[in-house]
């Protein structure tokens, strides 16, 4: 199968991703990103994910939580969980991870879903699921992770049942020892979380156009003082920073797979003033938009960075 192409994150009205991981047959796919360009947006999806810090060290934000993984530790994104990836512009940072539905392990009347995938999905379950090599078993996971990675992106002989072994190997260490390493989610903050899914859909939808506190607030019906509170509270922005933060992304992305200029890609992504998009890009990623197209368009991706 080897390394798959990242590609925009798109979702539905509710904000759930849209992209298909691998294929219907082997709902599976490896990545492996440089994130001093790169980066993913807050979003969800059916799968679990799997995401190691390969190089440097890689910022992971999931619901109310902010991880900071550094090179060799990685985290296991349970399903529906409301996540993203900032970039590190001042590198290096190499992000490899793994996105896979439950049913690669087993369908739901299998004894495999019921040992390995249904506890994960009961409530109470963790929200997401840090690994760290200096604790033994989540040592043993990793490199259950990691071969499956490397199965995956190199196509090995077999890869599949190889990569469905390793992978349900991790996912019985961490039922076998998640009650000492769990965020659960309270039916509070869970339903707090699928506001927050559509509030980000309707920015997603709409960040060409003006956008307001008010205007945001409505497409969920919540005043406006209660949206700022739950941007701030689970993402730990105002809503119109994120919007901001979203165009820059956007413009960002348009930069690296646009021939167009960097005024008319300002402008395409909302920004109405061409000095206040350089500045504000400038801010977010530390270089010009020009800059930023010379640094890194037609980048070609990292190689092995070593034996992680």
């Amino acid at each position: 199968m080897a390394l798959a192409q990242n590609c925009e994150v798109r979702a539905t009205q509710q904000g759930r991703e849209l992209a298909q991981h691998g294929t219907a047959w082997f709902p599976l796919a490896a990545y492996q990103e440089d994130l001093t360009c790169f980066y993913v947006p807050w979003h969800w999806h059916d799968d679990f994910e799997y995401i190691l810090a390969a190089r440097g060290t890689v910022t992971v934000g999931v619901g109310k939580s902010r991880l900071y993984l550094h090179q060799g530790q990685g985290v296991l994104i349970n399903c529906g969980g409301l996540h993203e990836v900032e970039t590190v512009p001042e590198g290096p940072s190499l992000l490899r991870s793994l996105v896979f539905h439950p049913r690669l392990v087993g369908g739901m009347d299998t004894v495999f879903w019921q040992k390995l995938v249904s506890p994960l999905q009961a409530p109470g379950a963790p929200a997401y699921v840090l690994l760290d090599a200096a604790v033994p078993w989540q040592a043993q996971a990793l490199e259950c992770f990691r071969d499956a990675w490397r199965a995956v992106s190199t196509d090995a002989v077999d890869y599949e049942n190889w990569a469905r072994y390793r992978i349900c190997t991790a996912l019985r260490l961490v039922n076998q020892h998640c009650a000492a390493c769990t965020d659960t989610i309270s039916q509070q903050e869970q339903v707090a979380s699928r506001r927050m899914k559509r509030m980000l859909r309707f920015i997603e939808e709409h960040y060409v156009e003006e956008l307001t506190v008010a205007r945001i607030a409505d497409s969920v019906a919540l005043s406006e003082s209660a949206c700022l509170r739950s941007f701030r509270q689970m993402l730990g922005l105002t809503p119109i920073q994120y919007v901001k933060q979203y165009r820059i992304e956007k413009a960002a992305e348009m930069l690296l797979t646009t021939r167009l200029k960097a005024g008319e890609i300002g402008a395409a992504c909302g920004f109405s003033d061409m000095s206040y998009f350089t500045k504000s890009f400038r801010e977010a990623k530390h270089c010009t938009p020009k800059e930023y197209q010379r640094r890194f368009a037609g980048k070609e991706r990292e190689g092995e960075p070593t034996d992680l």
